[in-house]
């Protein structure tokens, strides 16, 4: 079952170290058309209300949810009964569910136990620290502005380990952000990133069974786990390190990104008619652009990648028809792409068009 597949494992899920890069296992590539996934449209994870439903009063909070598509699927939530990876025969989900393990244990991850007595309504896992959504070699992207603290391995040299490859941001307010569990690493220690920036690729690295992404939040001082939704069931919060919905606007919600458009044309010109004149626009602060070009009787080529440039010139041959697909890049992803009109080219004293 895929929710037992998801639970990552307990032992060495701890605070990251200190990594050389140059110890760091190569990963394995991802399989290019992997198998389908069946998930439960609303895990017993959650509420039935799904991840992005309103858990807390409107307005505050600073974080939105790290992914960008559909990521409503949780494989383990945030367990206030002691976040600390002990298990102590409890599991207390923030709207106040509790699943013991006096009323059965999931026989395919016993870290997950039942919520009635003799069900299978496993809530995961005891002890667990954040929320781990089931994001399958999806892209992962910074949940609010901030600065990267950590971008490698949990530990020197160990593929299996903790977190695996992981990601820390210092959001500057007392408050961190980890993402783990990465296949890929698309940023470096310093570096500063926007809500939406594209951090990596999740995976399956460190204590880990299956694809998806540990999300956690923590003091920044003490590294103490706290919970984004804060509490709301009946009662004091079992965690007393909370603080709180944190969301943005008091809900989980993916970031809304308003990524460049792009102009591009492509005109013939010079006597003969044979010299192609591309351009394209894109407005926005950090924009860069990839250009295409096509040919008739050829495969897209890469004409241009990562340039500031505006307008190229490219020589056609007569006989022949061109046209360019150009992609603006920002640290927030791709803009959509946008083609030129087909372009042929006839030489001196023809139409060009």
């Amino acid at each position: 079952m895929v929710r037992g597949l998801l639970v990552g494992l307990v032992a060495c899920a701890l605070g990251m170290v200190a990594a050389v890069p140059a110890l760091a296992a190569p990963l394995p590539l991802p399989d290019p058309k992997p198998k389908e996934r069946v998930v439960d449209p609303y895990p017993p994870q959650m509420p039935a209300a799904g991840i992005g439903g309103q858990y807390g009063p409107a307005g505050g909070g600073f974080l939105t949810l790290p992914c960008l598509t559909d990521c409503h699927f949780v494989s383990s939530n945030f367990d206030h009964c002691g976040p600390n990876y002990v298990q102590d025969g409890v599991i207390c989900r923030f709207d106040g569910t509790r699943a013991y393990a006096g009323n059965g244990r999931d026989p395919e991850a016993t870290v997950g136990y039942a919520t009635t007595s003799g069900g299978s309504d496993w809530l995961f896992y005891d002890g667990h620290d954040g929320w781990d959504l089931g994001l399958y070699y999806e892209q992962v992207v910074a949940a609010a502005d901030g600065v990267v603290t950590y971008a490698d391995w949990s530990t020197p040299g160990c593929s299996i380990c903790s977190f695996g490859q992981g990601v820390r941001l210092d959001h500057g307010n007392g408050f961190d952000t980890l993402y783990g569990h990465l296949w890929r690493l698309d940023v470096r220690r310093g570096q500063h990133v926007s809500r939406g920036q594209v951090l990596g690729v999740s995976g399956t690295t460190g204590a880990s069974t299956g694809e998806h992404l540990h999300f956690g939040v923590y003091h920044h001082a003490t590294w103490s786990p706290i919970d984004p939704f804060g509490w709301s069931g009946p009662g004091k919060d079992p965690w007393a390190e909370d603080v709180g919905n944190l969301w943005l606007n008091g809900a989980a919600k993916s970031p809304v990104l308003d990524l460049p458009k792009v102009a591009a044309k492509a005109d013939a010109t010079g006597d003969a008619g044979t010299d192609l004149a591309v351009s394209w626009t894109s407005p926005g602060p950090g924009v860069s652009y990839e250009v295409t070009q096509y040919r008739d009787d050829q495969l897209g080529t890469t004409l241009l990648a990562g340039t500031s440039a505006t307008s190229t010139i490219v020589h056609g041959e007569p006989g022949h028809s061109y046209w360019f697909l150009v992609t603006a890049l920002t640290a927030l992803g791709e803009s959509d792409s946008n083609a030129t009109s087909t372009i042929t080219v006839f030489g001196a004293g023809s139409p060009n068009r």
